[in-house]
């Protein structure tokens, strides 16, 4: 069975931060032997002038289409048997762990979100994500998928952030069962804040909130590469930051942040 993993980002002042996290990405699928493609902005023409328009200059709901109609093309080709897209801002740390073999139907991620609630205490929402979606040559929903994604752009007079991706996956998986990859996980800004400060700041309340709603050892992590640099839940994070979150990760191969887990 092959599968293909691709990745899409800009190729002009490309932070190191986010190299790292592509090159991570491409050693893990030469491990486990998964062809790797790059797509530089160019990916973007694969989606309707309209739909462009609407978006206004969001860069995640045109990437949320384009990412479904770049598999729909690939699993076209002769030989690939499923498409793994990877976010440019996920980092893998435990390659051995991370495993995407589906052999039909789709695979999406569990987003956990955990963040400073009104009274204090850590809080997590958990929702579906598509930081890593995964699609095989026998399935029957890749269609549904886009067709989805063009109804929502169509219906709305501005395309939201995460109209096409998040949001929507979140309430479809209430009513539609959904394959979960559960080694993904998710750095919120306050989890990447306790990361990237060293250890022990203020008792690790948001790995240890993180720690509690993991399935299973995280392999790898999506840092949220669309905040970097701007004032979010409190938290304000530069490309420091995020090369020392990187490097306590790769360095621990995730135990930095799966030592959090009941039992670990």
């Amino acid at each position: 069975m092959r599968t293909l993993v691709c990745q899409s980002f800009r190729t002009e002042r490309v932070p190191a931060w986010v190299q790292s996290c592509m090159a991570s990405v491409q050693d893990w699928a030469r491990l486990r032997g998964h062809g790797y493609r790059f797509f530089d902005d160019a990916l973007f023409s694969l989606v309707p002038d309209w739909f462009r328009d609407k978006a206004q200059g969001e860069v995640c709901p045109v990437t949320d289409l384009a990412r479904l109609l770049l598999i729909k093309g690939l699993l076209a080709e002769e030989g690939i048997d499923a498409v793994a897209w990877v976010d440019a801002d996920v980092l893998v740390f435990a390659p051995e762990a991370l495993d995407v073999a589906i052999e039909r139907d789709y695979a999406f991620c569990r987003e956990t979100w955990v963040y400073p609630g009104p009274d204090g205490p850590m809080r997590c929402s958990l929702r579906v994500a598509n930081a890593v979606t995964v699609f095989a040559r026998e399935n029957a929903q890749l269609d549904f998928f886009i067709d989805a994604a063009l109804r929502i752009g169509r219906h709305q007079a501005r395309i939201g952030k995460l109209d096409i991706g998040t949001n929507f996956l979140s309430r479809l998986s209430g009513i539609l069962p959904m394959t979960l990859l559960p080694t993904v996980g998710f750095f919120s800004p306050a989890v990447m804040a306790e990361l990237a400060h060293g250890p022990a700041q203020a008792g690790d309340a948001a790995l240890r909130t993180l720690g509690a709603h993991t399935l299973a050892p995280l392999a790898c992590a999506n840092l949220c590469a669309s905040l970097s640099g701007q004032a979010h839940e409190g938290l304000a994070l530069d490309d420091a930051a995020y090369e020392r979150v990187i490097a306590r990760c790769l360095e621990s191969r995730g135990a930095v942040v799966n030592r959090f887990r009941p039992g670990a």
